[in-house]
């Protein structure tokens, strides 16, 4: 259960990198409220869309590879992330975060659905999704501090290290 806490942290750790750096990203590449936008718009729709085939995939293979793997994929795209040199380049990765994220939810609540017994389920799954809140409050406190200091760029690589650790 600590370790899905974790990834769901994670999950909304890296998902909020660029709601806390969109200006410094608006002034490199130029962009206008429309394409920022877009940016959080299509990144929600295939977070969405990528989950209904994840979810599939989790009823029939094992959930913990399919975290890993999607671990994995999504923390190596936060740090590619911080390698974009355009907006559209930015923008393609980011949604390929959004298919490596989406792998969380599915995999994780029916994992815990088979570890936990229905009278202990409602406790784990609280302390799962204590995971966004959490992911929220350290991105909104940590990454802007690192963006000061180091650009917008560092927080991305910075992110992916903890999501090889714990997917491994």
């Amino acid at each position: 259960l600590f370790l899905l806490f974790l990834i769901n942290l994670m999950n909304f750790f890296d998902r909020t990198i660029p709601a806390v750096v969109l200006e410094p990203i608006r002034k490199e590449f130029g962009l206008d409220d429309t394409a920022l936008g877009l940016l959080g718009a299509s990144f929600t729709l295939i977070y969405a869309v990528a989950g209904v085939p994840l979810g599939y995939l989790a009823d029939r293979f094992r959930r913990t590879r399919i975290l890993a793997a999607g671990l994995t994929a999504w923390s190596l795209l936060t740090a590619a992330s911080g390698l974009a040199w355009s907006f559209m380049s930015f923008f393609w990765i980011r949604l390929l975060v959004g298919v490596g994220e989406a792998s969380c939810a599915p995999a994780a609540n029916s994992l815990i659905g088979d570890l936990f017994p229905s009278e202990k389920r409602a406790r784990a799954l609280g302390i799962f999704m204590l995971g966004l809140p959490l992911g929220l409050l350290l991105a909104f406190s940590i990454v802007g501090v690192l963006a000061q200091n180091y650009g917008w760029r560092m927080p991305f690589y910075l992110a992916a290290i903890p999501g090889f650790i714990v997917a491994a």
